[in-house]
This record gives C-alpha cells, structure tokens and sequence, in this order.
C-alpha cells in the first residue's frame, strides 16, 4: 500500500509533460512551397490590375468565347460558351457560373482601358501609360515588403502592416499566413530564399511588362497614324470626287446640247460630200 503514491508520480509526470509537448509543436502551415504559391498568386493579381487599367474589363457577356478571368478566391474560369464559364480549379470541375455570377463575384471591376481612348494620339496617352507602369512596379515591390515583413511574425493570424516603398504611396496590407516563418519554426535559409524569389518573380514580371507595354505603344501609334492617315484620304477624296463630277456632268450636258447647232463653221464652207458613181 506504501508503493502507491510512488507508481502515480511517473504517471503524473508523463500527463505533464505531453501537453507542453503538443503546445511546443507550432500549428500554423507555413513553409516554402506555400509561401511561394502565395508569391505567385499576389503578384499575378497585380499583374491583372495593371492589364485590365491598359486593355480595360468588359463585361462577362461582352466577353469573348476562351476567356479566362478570376474570382475573389482567385479562382479561374474560362468562358465555354455564351452565358457559361468553367472552372478546372480543384473542386469546381462540375461548376458552372453565368454571365451575373461572374460580374459579381470578378475580382477585378468593370473599367474602361488607357487604350480605348479614342480621338487621341498615342503620345497623348503615354503619360498615362507610362503612370500604371510606375504603380505596377509600386504595387509588386510592395508585394514583396508584405512577404519580407510576413516572415518575421510570430502569430498564427494575418497581421496588418503599413508597408512605405520610396516614391511611392504608403500603403497598408495584411500578412501571409502561410509565409509566418518564425511561428513555424522555418530556418534563416528558407526565409533568405523566400525574399530572393519573391524579388527575382517581380524583376522579371515588371522587365517583361515593360517590353510589352512598348511594343504595344508602338503598335497603338501605328495604328492611329493609319486610321488618320484614312481619314484624311477620304476627307480628300470626298472633297475631289465632287468637283470633278461636277465637271464631267456639265460636259456631258453641253455635249447634249451640240446637235441644235446647225454646223460648225469650219463644215459650213464645205460643199456636200459627192457619193462615188
């Protein structure tokens, strides 16, 4: 009977000792692979954004068959046909949205393009053109200060941060969830190359927008200096064809006109044709 109290104490100790030890391990979902799916999604985003400013956001109907645009969840779907869309996204596979269902839950607004702008020249719009380059590059870079700020939680919730890139507008952002490093436990060297990817993702997203964003401009100034160019023609030709039918019909009317001449003088001194024998 004296052992009793003796054989409980490991028992105690052992019942103390597994909660410390599942409170030690970390709950939150945050490594490498999440962190960079994160990356990527954000950035594609504003990739999105700075598009749909440049070409416009038309309406679900007015969009043309093979489409493909997102959802808030970022979730993509392409336009099958008039009236329906689809998605391939895990889980949506046998979903099927309208036209209203995709104004309504569209991540991006309905909006009207730089280059839509009509009865301007190109070099009126580079200005604009040339400010949603300068927010693509505010807006990816502070993608970037969110993720670098983000591995340095310790929380298991999404923190809000006020994120300041030079030259551009202070801005104010919710953590990565799945990028909280230091609540997980993640080493120095996932968190180095979380920041390098995430730099390398923007360097290379803003250098190709910037070579498209100039062939498109000079496309755009070929094509308005082709349509005014046609205008111009026309205007001309419009303003030539007139006269010159008018000229052509008072010729032909004073063409008409010659047979109630009795004859010309030059006719007149000649005697009448004598018809051979």
């Amino acid at each position: 009977m004296k052992r009793r109290p003796f054989l409980h104490w490991p028992l105690a100790l052992f019942l103390l000792i597994v909660p410390a030890l599942g409170l030690s391990q970390s709950t939150v979902k945050a490594d490498l692979p999440i962190c960079r799916a994160l990356v990527e999604n954000a950035l594609s985003k504003e990739q999105r954004l700075y598009r749909s400013v440049l070409f416009g956001q038309k309406k679900a109907q007015d969009a043309p068959v093979n489409e493909v645009r997102f959802d808030f969840d970022g979730i993509p779907w392409v336009k099958e046909k008039e009236d329906t869309w689809r998605s391939v996204s895990p889980g949506y596979e046998d979903t099927k949205r309208n036209d209203t269902q995709m104004n309504d839950q569209s991540e991006l607004p309905e909006r009207k393009g730089i280059f839509e702008t009509r009865r301007v020249s190109t070099s009126d719009l580079v200005p604009y053109l040339t400010q949603a380059y300068r927010a693509l590059k505010c807006r990816s870079t502070i993608v970037c200060k969110v993720v670098e700020n983000s591995l340095e939680q310790d929380s298991e919730e999404a923190q809000e941060v006020t994120v300041v890139v030079p030259g551009c507008i202070e801005d104010t952002r919710m953590t990565f969830v799945g990028c909280h490093l230091a609540a997980a436990e993640r080493s120095k060297v996932e968190e180095a190359d979380l920041l390098t990817y995430c730099r390398l993702v923007r360097d290379g997203m803003v250098e190709r927008e910037k070579d498209l964003l100039k062939m498109t401009t000079e496309y755009d100034a070929s094509y308005r200096s082709l349509l005014q160019l046609s205008g111009h023609m026309d205007a001309f030709l419009q303003e030539f064809r007139w006269p010159l039918a008018n000229s052509l019909r008072k010729t032909a009317e004073l063409v008409g006109t010659l047979y109630r001449i009795p004859c010309f003088i030059a006719s007149c001194d000649e005697g009448p044709l004598v018809s051979p024998p």
